[in-house]
């Protein structure tokens, strides 16, 4: 079976290979071959690992479950320092949900049009709020007050988020959770 899928493989580089060559010149042409060469090397050798189960992949599916649904959390918004550094927590609060970023949206930010010279372009699209997005590091978080009512909290800066009750302990530095999390995960094998 592995044959067989290195061979599919190896056919289609050099499928691939033929049909680039057409263009290239004699030394790009060398160099694909060599290139090739090496691959088929490497596949024969070191073939690519095949699983019949992934913990990377059930955890992916489980945050993107917990994402989609309704999910009790904590989020914790900190102040930004350096490039990639966090300053002091500023503010935290029980919440719905993961942070979303400003610019996540729900239409499409770029339209395909065409030019006058019959080729296609693509171009920023109004949103449905009536402006552009852009890039930056404000982030929504859908906090909830002690009524159990929602708010949403913009905040400019990082923001962490737990599954489930939590408090910052300030001699730790660290987030700490006060009971068991509001999302199911699995544990991993072995």
């Amino acid at each position: 079976m592995k044959n067989r899928i290195l061979a599919g493989v190896i056919g289609g580089l050099m499928l691939l290979g033929v049909a680039c060559s057409d263009t290239g010149t004699k030394a790009t042409k060398e160099e694909r071959e060599v290139a090739g060469q090496q691959l088929t090397q490497f596949l024969q050798a070191q073939p690519i690992p095949s699983f019949n189960w992934s913990q990377l992949r059930q955890n992916l599916i489980e945050i993107e479950t917990a994402q989609a649904n309704t999910t009790a959390t904590t989020s914790f918004m900190f102040l930004l320092a350096g490039v990639g550094e966090s300053g002091p927590l500023v503010h935290s609060c029980p919440s719905i949900g993961f942070p979303i970023p400003a610019t996540y949206q729900l239409t499409n930010p770029d339209q395909v049009t065409g030019n006058r010279d019959g080729g296609y372009a693509t171009i920023a699209q109004l949103e449905s709020t009536g402006v552009y997005t852009g890039d930056t590091t404000g982030t929504y978080v859908m906090c909830v007050d002690d009524d159990g009512e929602a708010y949403a909290f913009y905040h400019e800066g990082y923001v962490a988020t737990v599954t489930g009750p939590a408090h910052w302990d300030t001699t730790l530095g660290e987030v700490v959770l006060d009971g068991p999390p509001s999302a199911d995960f699995s544990e991993a094998e072995g």
